[in-house]
């Protein structure tokens, strides 16, 4: 018995059934958002400056919307337009980051440091451990903007010269192009996510 091939939508995953992309339904998501929101359309269309009947038509599908309206719409919600649609062409579908992709860099004894790079994505996600007494060997310094949570343990954070004591459940935000690196002056192991915007 041969096995037929749908090309009927799945909703607004961007994926048909037999596997070939489409966009993604934006009638669908416009709607989906302002519910969550308790928006009406009528409160919509007065912060964006579009009609309440263009609304409607596009949350029908009866209308096309351009860029530029989207846009607009978007930004009701504090959205910019790709984060609004939450889709690209490259993240259909979830992407898993093997191991063997992962790149583990050196950088000093008793520190393990783990890089994963997001696909489609300027981001790296980084994985740190620091033994105690360890840190890093040298100092860092690149483009973009670090992210720095502590999941087990203390660790010093140095930036710029300056250290700031991190304990476990602490989040920093800072300017990578700064020179930083990580230290742990505690008896146990510590553990911390760092997320930055430029690759290293």
């Amino acid at each position: 018995m041969t096995k037929r091939t749908s090309s009927k939508k799945s909703g607004a995953s961007g994926i048909r059934d037999d596997g070939a992309l489409l966009a993604p339904d934006v009638g669908k998501i416009l709607e989906r958002v302002r519910t969550q929101r308790g928006m009406t359309v009528r409160e919509l269309a007065d912060k964006s400056g579009l009609s309440a009947s263009f609304i409607r038509a596009v949350e029908r599908g009866d209308s096309d919307i351009a860029i530029g309206r989207l846009a607009k719409l978007a930004q009701v919600f504090h959205y910019d337009l790709g984060s609004f649609l939450g889709f690209t062409s490259q993240l259909t579908r979830p992407t898993f980051i093997e191991a063997g992709e992962r790149k583990r860099v050196n950088r000093g004894k008793g520190v393990s440091y783990e890089v994963l790079h997001i696909p489609a994505l300027d981001l790296d996600l980084v994985n740190v451990g620091l033994a105690p007494g360890a840190e890093f060997r040298n100092e860092l310094s690149h483009e973009g903007i670090d992210v720095v949570y502590v999941v087990g343990g203390e660790l010093i954070l140095i930036v710029n010269h300056v250290d700031y004591p991190m304990a476990e459940g602490e989040c920093c935000v800072f300017a990578a192009g700064f020179p930083h690196k990580l230290r742990n002056d505690s008896r146990t192991h510590a553990v911390a996510i760092s997320i930055t915007t430029g690759r290293m």
